[in-house]
């Protein structure tokens, strides 16, 4: 009867030192996958977001500008061709001829008043009244012609000074909305680059702060899991410890050693699974570690004294100097690239394909490379990732 209450006891003592165990053990999973932080985008605030896109649209507007003040640049160009190549006539044929005939005219009226005595003697000896009439208008007629030759002259000079000026006022204002057009736009790509930024920059606190805050949960998800082991252990210890007290019986030894194997196995699978919850949270705090999907590779810039200036991409644009485009081999067209160099950071669009000169990934046009500060620089490593 002692035996049989014993072997009761250690039963009991044995169910709840399983129970225990369990309990302990479940408690920590279930706490470490509360604590492990969710995975994030990393993504920076909405405002700056807003302020971004307020500004990509910006820069649309202001390349619509640009282009407007292109195309009205083109239409004043030809104007100006055509204004020069009648003042070229002004200059090589009209303007000769006149003042040939100025200077006969003018030598033709200083000897006509050098010979003002014989004229007048001509006048005199006309035989008839109608004689002198005919002889005066015809003095008068070539008089006149004279001097519409000088005048002709005059206006012919006078024609070619305001085309000239014509001319320089149309250079003029070409001149001028290319600027405006250009001080816009770079203005507009400027306050781009500072809030893209400034949005890098909330981007690489947030994923700072969440790889802290998996740390932390890791941190207390082993702490959690080592006192579940130790109880674990002190509920096993209790349970040898009532154990010699039944000595005797093979039959009771026999039902202890299987209990104790139920209950090894049960204490070996919990710590299993809980090992693999450990693994788990080790692994997602890795992953709020990632850098984004950053990578590295070799870059050149093109269009600055190589003869690409004006030259036409993949996607039809036109590369100039303010084009924020990009050249990659394979990544599809319009796709926007965040490249980061000497600690300056842009936003790009995959508008060509190339380059294929070595190991290089990019090619950037001449406003992604003096925004890095690159245009020195040739060919060398930057950072960079797809946006999308």
């Amino acid at each position: 009867m002692l035996d049989h209450d014993g072997s009761t006891s250690r039963c009991a003592l044995r169910a709840v030192a399983r129970f225990a165990c369990t309990a302990g053990l479940s408690a920590s999973i279930a706490l470490g996958g509360a604590l492990i932080a969710p995975a994030s985008a990393f993504a920076a605030t909405a405002a700056t977001q807003a302020e971004l896109a307020q500004l990509q649209q910006q820069i649309a507007e202001a390349e619509a500008t640009y282009q407007d003040s292109v195309n009205q640049a083109d239409e004043l160009q030809q104007q100006i061709d055509e204004v020069a190549q009648e003042i070229l006539d002004l200059e090589q044929n009209i303007i000769p001829e006149q003042r040939a005939r100025a200077a006969e005219a003018a030598s033709d009226l200083y000897k006509m008043q050098c010979n003002s005595p014989n004229i007048v003697s001509l006048l005199l000896q006309a035989d008839s009244l109608e004689d002198f009439i005919s002889t005066t208008k015809y003095l008068t007629v070539i008089q006149d012609t004279h001097a519409d030759e000088l005048k002709r002259l005059e206006e012919a000079e006078n024609d070619l000074n305001d085309k000239m000026n014509e001319l320089n006022s149309a250079q003029a204002e070409v001149a001028a909305q290319q600027q405006a057009a250009s001080d816009a736009l770079s203005t507009v790509q400027s306050a781009a680059a500072e809030v893209q930024a400034k949005a890098d920059a909330e981007n690489a606190a947030e994923a700072q702060a969440a790889a802290e805050a998996a740390q932390r949960a890791a941190a207390e998800q082993a702490a959690r899991e080592q006192a579940a082991q130790q109880q674990a252990a002190a509920a096993t210890d209790n349970t040898s410890t009532s154990a010699p007290e039944d000595t005797g019986g093979s039959q009771n030894s026999g039902s202890t050693g299987g209990s104790s194997s139920s209950g090894s196995s049960s204490s070996q699978g919990g710590s299993s699974s809980n090992s693999g919850s450990s693994s788990d949270s080790g692994s997602s705090s890795s992953g709020s570690n990632d850098t984004g999907g950053w990578l590295t590779g070799v870059a050149s810039h093109y269009g600055t004294g190589d003869g690409f200036m004006g030259g036409t991409c993949a996607d039809g644009s036109i590369v100039t100097e303010t084009s924020m485009g990009i050249a990659m081999r394979t990544v599809p067209l319009g796709t926007k690239v965040q490249i980061s160099y000497g600690g300056k950071t842009v936003v790009a669009t995959v508008v060509d394909r190339g380059p294929y000169s070595g190991n290089r990934v990019i090619d950037m046009q001449p406003a992604v490379a003096r925004a890095l500060g690159f245009l020195s620089v040739g060919v060398g490593t930057v950072s960079y990732r797809i946006l999308g």
